[in-house]
């Protein structure tokens, strides 16, 4: 198995194809016997003289190897500073059980691990979905947590839309986070109603997003609002000094795959999300997940990207610099709107092209 999936079970093949396919759902008792049944600990590091310096270090200790006592297999996952605490992944999984078991139709959807166990993850499918018109997308929670330091502890929405499976993800709101951190340890009773609390939280956020999806929807995006937000996104290059170019062939080929995203509208699935907001924001986010080339060559390399790395921060980006430049677009009049005319990659700046002879309104 490659090096960036350490470990993989979902009721579904993922896109990266590797991994377990059980073909139901699980809870944590049995994910974990798919590669994640491991704990980690922090340790100091030495020097080749066997002295201790001052720095420190996680590792992964499969609990087969522990139970024997046998330290050769523990794995090192990174360096991390002296204050870093040690959280299992283990505890997300079991607040994730209470959740799952509290809600009809819920159920896990994946989980894995990546490089050597650096970074867990859980997927639950919490039988909740947005609406935007007609376009639907799954909400999920997503459990994440890295134990190299360069992942927090942390629980988020993650949305797919069904017609092209497309993700993006968005923060719980703070209420939401405190109660899904909060530990339970005095009484079923009490932890009953810490989850309770923690899904009514849940579900007010997914209205949140679903509310800005559908602002989106009613946005009709203008030549200047698309030069601002791509300009924004993927800012142009620059010279040895400083000065701004026009273009790069690398950044005129990221625009040209994007507007053709546009421009198809999910082959026109919804048409009346042509021209808008959202249909921007749709174009970026396929773009991210299903074209952008990342570091490891595959599918793997995108999927971690998507999740946890660059991918995530670019779709993060995208859904705050639409929202605010859709406060200044037009609402959308008609059902349908524009399709910009075929790119040419012949003269001028090929944004301009792109965006030329939109409509006006």
């Amino acid at each position: 198995m490659p090096a960036n999936v350490y470990a993989y079970v979902g009721r579904q093949a993922a896109w990266h194809k590797l991994g377990t396919v059980t073909g139901r759902h699980m809870n944590w008792a049995e994910v974990q016997q798919h590669g994640l049944d491991y704990v980690v600990f922090k340790s100091q590091l030495h020097d080749g003289l066997g002295r201790a310096v001052n720095a420190f270090g996680t590792f992964r200790w499969n609990r087969a190897d522990q139970f024997d006592g046998n330290k050769e297999a523990a794995v090192f996952l990174g360096v991390v500073g002296e204050d870093y605490s040690v959280i299992q992944h283990a505890e997300g999984f079991k607040m994730i059980d209470a959740l799952v078991a509290s809600v009809d139709g819920a159920h896990y959807e994946t989980a894995g691990a990546l490089g050597d166990g650096q970074r867990v993850w859980g997927l639950a499918h919490l039988a909740l979905s947005v609406s935007v018109g007609r376009d639907q997308q799954k909400g999920y929670l997503l459990f994440c947590t890295g134990h190299d330091g360069s992942l927090s502890h942390q629980y988020r929405i993650c949305l797919t839309r069904v017609v092209c499976q497309n993700t993006l993800s968005a923060a719980l709101s703070e209420r939401t986070r405190s109660k899904l951190t909060i530990r339970h340890t005095k009484g079923a009773q009490g932890k009953l109603d810490g989850v309770h609390e923690a899904l009514s939280g849940i579900r007010a956020d997914m209205l949140t997003v679903e509310e800005k999806l559908n602002f989106l929807a009613g946005r009709r995006v203008t030549r200047e609002s698309m030069t601002a937000v791509l300009d924004r996104l993927f800012p142009k290059p620059k010279a040895d000094d400083g000065a701004e170019k026009d273009s790069s062939t690398r950044r005129n080929n990221v625009l040209a795959d994007i507007l053709a995203l546009y421009e198809s509208n999910d082959q026109n699935a919804f048409p009346e999300q042509r021209g808008t907001a959202y249909g921007l924001l749709n174009a970026v986010t396929e773009y991210t997940d299903h074209m952008r080339a990342t570091r490891g060559a595959n599918g793997n390399g995108r999927a971690e990207s998507a999740m946890f790395g660059s991918g995530e921060r670019l779709k993060a980006q995208a859904v705050e610099v639409i929202t605010e430049a859709a406060n200044g677009m037009p609402a959308m009049a008609t059902a349908t709107a524009y399709l910009p005319k075929p790119v040419s990659s012949a003269g001028g700046s090929l944004l301009d092209q792109i965006i030329e002879e939109h409509s006006a309104a």
